[in-house]
């Protein structure tokens, strides 16, 4: 037997996580997680910067969510886009639901793996000798 939370319960959730990266700044608080692989090997992963990115999305600052993880930050207005349709126009498919299947698809995956080299490079050149 599968368990699926409500629509309502993930809504609550959502604004809550929301709220918690909305009114504290993850460079400033203690509390939040660090990266593990940028402490192990000096290189970022294709999620780091997530926080601040989504901080900054709360604030107002697009350019600064952009410049801190340009991924996550198009992955929170295709998130978004999404919900927003959703709710407008009501279909057979539910486009949150087509989108989650997305993210965390093989091409999804290769998209951030693509990425996480991408943003190193500068990082490859160096340990390379470059």
């Amino acid at each position: 037997m599968t368990i699926r939370p409500s629509a309502a319960a993930v809504v609550c959730a959502t604004f809550g996580v929301a709220a918690v990266i909305a009114a504290f700044d993850p460079a400033a608080t203690w509390w939040f997680p660090s990266c593990p692989w940028l402490a192990l090997t000096g290189w970022q992963c294709p999620l780091c910067g997530s926080l601040r990115a989504l901080h900054a999305l709360a604030s107002g600052s697009v350019r600064a969510a952009w410049t801190f993880n340009p991924l996550t930050t198009a992955g929170a207005f295709a998130g978004a886009a999404a919900l927003a349709t959703d709710l407008v126009r009501p279909g057979r498919v539910r486009r949150v639901d087509r989108l989650g299947r997305l993210c965390f698809s093989a091409r999804a995956l290769a998209l951030a793996g693509v990425f996480g080299v991408c943003r190193n490079v500068p990082a490859l050149a160096a340990w390379l000798g470059g």
